[in-house]
């Protein structure tokens, strides 16, 4: 059940801070930036969603129910208490990609935060024509704001695969737009930008 999963405390995602030189993408209709870090593309969306901290970060524990709802998301697939798969769909031509993950979820202050970091399972081997993200990691982190929630997604953003590299900026654009969108939708809630 993903709502354990999410509950069990792993290693935390090493996502790069505010120090990172993030360059922004977009700003409206979510405030999407990225930065190379170490060599590795990283990006992060930001928004608020005018939905309680409560009601959010419920989404995030039972994402596996709302898959449906993200328009990005293929399916989620439950592999143990601590491990998940999840399928992403890609525009055709291009291949749909995937990644296994350890999820965690904790807290710091009035903030929450759902980390996850690569993991190998047996349980899901890599399949044709479907591109394994292996270095994808990154969190949600949530913060309560005058009965709304302030949201930032953070990722690793790898695409891997046959990809135009001409295209990242688009995909990453679309990516943190579509995550933040489609959690709003979760909650049936607005999005504005911060």
């Amino acid at each position: 059940m993903l709502t354990a999963l999410l509950l069990v405390v792993a290693s935390h995602a090493s996502v790069p801070g505010d120090e990172a030189p993030w360059e922004a993408l977009s700003k409206s209709p979510v405030l999407v930036e990225c930065a190379k870090v170490s060599g590795v593309p990283w990006c992060r969306s930001t928004a608020l969603i005018q939905a309680p901290i409560n009601d959010v970060v419920q989404s995030l524990k039972d994402m596996r129910s709302h898959a449906e709802i993200f328009q990005s998301i293929v399916r989620i697939d439950i592999l143990d208490d601590t491990t998940i798969r999840v399928v992403l769909d890609y525009p055709s031509p291009l291949d749909d990609r995937d990644y296994v993950a350890r999820y965690s979820h904790s807290q710091e202050g009035e903030s929450e935060i759902f980390s996850w970091v690569p993991a190998v399972s047996a349980l899901a081997p890599e399949e044709a024509g479907i591109v394994r993200l292996p270095r994808f990691e990154g969190n949600w982190r949530l913060e309560p704001r005058d009965g709304a929630t302030w949201v930032r997604y953070t990722w690793q953003a790898e695409i891997a695969g046959s990809f135009p590299t001409f295209g990242y900026a688009q995909a990453w654009k679309r990516a943190g737009y579509e995550a933040l969108k489609d959690l709003a939708r979760t909650r049936g809630a607005k999005m504005t930008t911060p």
